[in-house]
């Protein structure tokens, strides 16, 4: 019984990480417009030209799960 318990547990956290990972993952792609976004089900992978300059420049990409609650 604990362990139905605790693997309902554990899908529910992957469940709810990999709709947040689509939430920044789809922000990313409004906010940037160029550069390649690719979402896995845990992560979130942002790469192209200028990316690093820009992620340092703006803020709002650096912090951007902060707002996702």
């Amino acid at each position: 019984m604990m362990n139905k318990l605790l693997e309902r547990g554990e899908q529910i956290a992957r469940d709810a990480q990999q709709r947040t990972a689509q939430r920044v993952g789809q922000q990313l792609r409004a906010e940037l417009g160029t550069g390649s976004v690719q979402i896995g089900a845990a992560n979130v992978i942002v790469s192209g030209r200028g990316m690093v300059k820009r992620w340092l420049a703006d803020p709002s990409l650096r912090f951007l799960g902060g707002g996702l609650k």
